[in-house]
């Protein structure tokens, strides 16, 4: 490749002297992008016509004129887990015990999907495609959905929040906890396999030491967005505040849903700066 200089004799930023293939390709990707926009606003079709700017503001204002009586029994019928702070904390666990039974799961899964650990054998292949599989559609089924699903099984309430959130995290914890098997450094695992150790022994001494803090971090990290996906399985019958919220929307009550959503978003921020400075800690 011929190397350009400035006239003092320094070399010219390569980003300046490429060829023409190269801007030209550039301009095209510009070129299809924009068009793929364009045809994406039309089949989308957003029609604004139908907007009312002024009582959506009228909405947001009682948003933020909260009604703090939420906090509290409202008769003598209720207790403290009828109230927002209560509906609060079953939301925080239906998220730990839906993380929790998806861990329990998704470890040996993630092993079986594995393809530096899965290697060998026809067999071990075909377990391997089939294990990959399986954690493929699992991931792809939304929450949203396998709540639905799950209605008719458990009914209404916190048991079908748990199982949703479990069911989903299982693809998605296990492809996490899988690529990072596939990720670490091979050469303890060769140097036990070549005195004559057998698969388990590789797998507990030389390659779960590395996976400690990977498995941890990600379990956190799951665990944080899984509290977040508890607010929303509520709206459709998965237990915890998100029910009460969407009650309290259908009901145009704004005042109560804004105590909830300023509730779920204080604990929220809160639970994502606690697994922020865990995470950090662990790198």
């Amino acid at each position: 490749m011929a190397e350009y200089f400035t006239a003092r004799g320094l070399p010219v930023p390569p980003e300046l002297t490429r060829s023409p293939l190269y801007d030209w390709r550039r301009n095209v990707t510009i070129v299809l992008t924009v068009a793929v926009l364009l045809v994406g606003f039309k089949i989308v079709d957003i029609d604004l016509s139908r907007a009312n700017p002024g009582y959506m503001g009228q909405v947001l204002l009682q948003l933020v004129q909260f009604d703090w009586s939420v906090m509290t029994p409202q008769n003598e019928f209720e207790t403290f887990w009828d109230t927002a702070g209560g509906l609060m904390i079953v939301t925080i666990f239906l998220g730990i015990m839906g993380t929790a039974f998806a861990v329990v799961f998704a470890i040996p899964l993630s092993f079986l999907g594995a393809r530096n650990i899965m290697s060998g054998s026809r067999l071990a292949q075909s377990i391997y495609v089939v294990v990959r599989l399986i954690l493929t559609v699992i991931r792809s089924i939304d929450v949203l959905i396998v709540v639905l699903i799950a209605l008719p099984l458990f009914g209404l309430g916190n048991g079908t929040g748990v199982f949703a959130i479990a069911f989903h995290n299982i693809g998605v914890m296990g492809k996490l906890y899988s690529e990072a098997i596939e990720g670490i450094d091979a050469g303890p695992a060769e140097a036990m396999t070549a005195t004559g150790a057998n698969r388990v022994q590789v797998i507990w001494a030389a390659i779960l030491p590395q996976l400690v803090n990977p498995f941890i971090s990600f379990t956190i990290y799951r665990l944080d967005t899984n509290v977040r996906l508890a607010n929303v399985i509520g709206l459709v019958g998965g237990g915890g505040i998100g029910v009460a919220l969407f009650q309290n929307i259908q009901l145009l009550r704004y005042h109560t849903a804004g105590t909830f959503i300023l509730l779920i978003v204080i604990t929220v921020a809160t639970m994502d700066f606690i697994s922020a400075q865990i995470r950090r800690r662990l790198v």
